[in-house]
């Protein structure tokens, strides 16, 4: 169940590649904010731009070690946890197995979050490196959808995962 880790990882480290990635590809002044339209209304320097990406992604990172640490370390008593066969899965014997899939859960959410940021980012740049500058709204919003969507299936994802596997047939 070290899945949610690696992955938040993997994100991370992409996040930063494609950062110094885009920020080799920028103009000095770039669009910073957009309209409904996707119209650009504010305009940055490309310094203050990226300052502000990296500081987001510093904040989504930090949550995301900080939940997947908390998770660790949290009593199970504290956890009012709604799954199925809550009885089973808050004996001793099965904390370090409760608490590795709700940290790898944890790693999987922020790590969903994390590329949903990168991709807005991603997006603004995209629509600086255009003439004329037009930010893809409706791409934005399938990211967002997209975005949901994993974390709607990572929810039932964990849900099942708390199942209790016959030992028979």
């Amino acid at each position: 169940m070290r899945f949610g880790r690696i992955f938040f990882v993997i994100v991370l480290l992409a996040c930063i590649f494609e950062t110094v990635r885009l920020w080799t590809i920028t103009p000095a002044q770039m669009a910073s904010h957009f309209d409904i339209a996707g119209n650009p209304n504010r305009f940055d320097a490309k310094e203050q731009f990226f300052g502000f990406e990296i500081e987001t992604m510093l904040v989504v990172i930090g949550m995301g070690v900080i939940m997947q640490i908390v998770v660790l370390i949290t009593p199970v008593e504290w956890i009012n946890l709604r799954m199925p066969n809550r009885e089973y899965w808050l004996m001793p014997e099965h904390r370090d197995e409760l608490t590795d899939r709700m940290s790898s859960f944890a790693g999987m959410l922020f790590g969903i979050i994390l590329s949903g940021v990168q991709a807005g980012f991603e997006l603004a740049v995209s629509a600086n490196l255009h003439q004329p500058i037009v930010f893809n709204a409706r791409l934005m919003w399938m990211v967002i959808a997209g975005s949901f969507v994993a974390t709607v299936l990572l929810l039932f994802w964990l849900m099942v995962s708390f199942r209790i596997r016959s030992s028979g047939s």
